[in-house]
């Protein structure tokens, strides 16, 4: 088969002035008068020393109309070895709304306006175009196993924003599986040019680099890297394409360490085209300029990811700490003082027992799903279904609770069914827990981190607790071992440019300590470098019967206490805040819209105004704040 294959490859392409002794040709690729298409014996395919592109067997099958499976399927067939893909083009989710098939016909209103995009009928052809009853150009995504899952639309004609026209939308009563436009016509042994739009992987197709996709629904939906990580990992190098502008940039940052920064590689479109001065926006626009072999030129000239192991600090930009990226806390006076949870940062979190550390962490989950940010869990203090219940009551509030009372007269609540159902439809895909039985060993905890960011984008980490981890250490090295590990999650945050909360529980309380005092940072049970090293630090405490008797604390109205004990982002500590707490709905709050917060869920209008028992009617500034300084 070896010996055979430049000559397959020459007869399928139909290769001009091929030699079949020196095995070289015209590029089918680009124009030239000197052939420079050389076949490389080694590699079994043929290298054009003129664009730089890689032909094989499979590519060769799919420059000339077959599909991915179409093509290994022949080439099975050629080699004489058996096979059995199954059955192509059957669908197989019963339950999955697939789309009608707009019909083969009349293309010319779509053609007219490609055309005008420098696309070409043959490019139109490879991509299975076709143009629906209203002259709209019919954007077909298959799956794998060449089965028609999504169709998208766009008009014929320049999109004019102030007219109020849609760029483009799905067929109606279909279902949207995102999938990458062109998938089924990938060799997954070439490298992968993945682009914004479905034009612009048309334009590199166009261009003769047809190893090229696209992203479903924008930029910024990334749900497509979870739909498609089996495919996408089989890839040794993956090439971003992305728009010249700011959601373009962001869409890099995001997706690279998601994809792999180590294999993934991005298009830099120039800014301007050098004739007429006119901005490039896109890979399409690139080609409408300057031509079939720039938007070549471009993709295999893509640079490194743009995630490296060192930088320039001529080349770093001074950004101000308040535009940096992160989630909110949800509380006025926190994210006030302390802004967000940064991504790429590590932040501690102690407090004796009984502090609230779970209500105010999971708060903070709660939050981190109200900004649309996926969330992680593990938690050895609570089994999953019990984390999931706390969370159910935090966000269903205290509107949405039903108060019992027991055969001992005990009174509890329970969050009302259809609130229960529509918290779970609203964050399915969004908040995940590491699994109860699963490994406490530290790598296997460290492989589930690294997944669950990489193919479902999670921006929030919670280990709770430290001790639950089996770090491997000895009473010799235990230390040295959770050196190691709040290392790894520094590293890991930066990576992926996600936050991580570490709770980690203090020493043993000597006697005579203070209940009303803070854990100090020192009073952290285990190696200094737990707080040597975090972002910030934030210690717990509830506020004693005692103070509330005495009533000369400056917090004694409120539960709880959270201080800031270190706060590397800003420099600066002593922070303290007083909070309340709704034992019904396990919430903190400083004043009446966190206490009745409504997270998106809950789509319910409300006139009324819930009895808040801590609020009275004097306290309109809620949430005492002092600053003390600490040494």
């Amino acid at each position: 088969m070896g010996e055979k294959t430049p000559y397959l490859i020459a007869e399928i392409l139909g290769l001009q002035e091929f030699d079949d002794q020196n095995l070289k040709a015209l590029c089918p690729v680009h124009r030239e008068d000197t052939p420079s298409f050389i076949y490389n014996p080694k590699m079994h395919n043929f290298h054009c020393f003129g664009c730089g592109c890689n032909v094989d067997l499979i590519d060769a099958y799919m420059m000339t109309g077959d599909t991915y499976l179409g093509a290994v399927e022949k080439l099975f067939g050629e080699a004489g070895v058996p096979y059995s893909f199954g059955e192509r083009g059957v669908r197989v989710h019963r339950s999955y709304r697939y789309p009608r098939e707009e019909p083969l016909g009349d293309r010319s209103k779509v053609e007219e306006y490609l055309l005008t995009r420098k696309i070409s009928k043959e490019t139109m052809d490879h991509c299975d175009i076709r143009q629906d009853r209203h002259g709209n150009v019919v954007f077909n995504y298959y799956d794998t196993n060449d089965v028609l899952t999504m169709v998208k639309y766009r008009p014929s004609h320049k999109i004019d924003k102030s007219k109020g026209e849609v760029k483009s939308w799905c067929q109606r009563d279909a279902d949207t599986k995102p999938l990458l436009f062109n998938m089924n016509r990938i060799n997954v042994s070439q490298p992968l040019a993945i682009c914004e739009g479905e034009l612009d992987s048309m334009a590199a197709i166009e261009a003769g680099y047809t190893n090229a996709v696209s992203v479903p629904l924008g930029s910024q939906n990334h749900h497509w890297i979870e739909e498609n990580m089996e495919w996408l990992d089989q890839f040794d190098e993956i090439i971003l394409c992305a728009d010249n502008d700011p959601a373009g940039f962001r869409m890099i940052k995001d997706v690279s360490p998601r994809l792999g920064s180590w294999r993934t590689k991005v298009v830099e479109i120039p800014e301007v085209d050098p004739d007429t001065g006119r901005r490039i926006k896109d890979l399409n626009e690139l080609l409408y300029y300057r031509g079939k072999k720039a938007v070549l030129d471009a993709i295999l000239n893509a640079k490194e990811s743009p995630i490296n192991s060192v930088d320039d600090l001529s080349d770093v930009e001074d950004i101000n700490i308040s535009d940096i990226d992160g989630v909110y806390f949800g509380m006025e006076a926190l994210d006030r003082e302390l802004f967000k949870l940064f991504f790429g940062t590590l932040t501690l979190v102690t407090g004796r027992p009984g502090a609230g550390k779970t209500s105010f962490l999971y708060q903070l989950i709660c939050n981190t799903l109200e900004q649309n940010r996926p969330a992680w869990i593990f938690s050895r203090e609570l089994p999953d279904f019990m984390s999931k219940s706390w969370l159910n009551y935090l966000l269903a509030g205290p509107r949405n609770l039903e108060k019992f009372v027991g055969r001992s007269d005990a009174v509890y609540y329970r969050v009302r069914g259809p609130a229960k159902r529509a918290i779970n439809d609203c964050y399915r895909g969004q908040w995940y827990v590491y699994k109860d039985g699963w490994s406490n060993d530290v790598e296997a905890i460290q492989e589930s981190m690294e997944a669950s960011a990489r193919k479902h984008g999670t921006k929030l980490f919670l280990l709770d607790n430290l001790m639950m981890i089996n770090l491997h250490g000895t009473d010799e090295n235990k230390y040295d071992k959770q050196t190691e590990f709040i290392n790894w999650l520094i590293q890991f945050a930066s990576k992926f440019s996600v936050c991580v909360i570490l709770v980690a529980h203090p020493r043993k309380i000597q006697s005579g300590t203070s209940a009303a005092s803070a854990v100090d940072l020192y009073d952290i049970g285990g190696s200094s470098n737990l707080v040597n090293l975090a972002h910030r630090t934030l210690s717990l405490r509830r506020v004693t019967q005692a103070e509330k008797e005495q009533g000369n604390s400056r917090f004694s109205q409120y539960s709880c206490v959270v201080s800031v004990t270190k706060d590397r982002m800003r420099g600066r500590a002593g922070f303290e805040l007083g909070m309340y707490y709704d034992e019904p709905s396990r919430r903190f709050f400083t004043n009446y819209e966190e206490y009745d917060k409504r997270y998106r869920w809950d789509v319910n209008t409300y006139q009324d105004r819930l009895p808040c028992p801590q609020l009275d009617e004097e306290a309109e500034v809620l949430g005492h704040i002092e600053r003390k300084e600490v040494s």
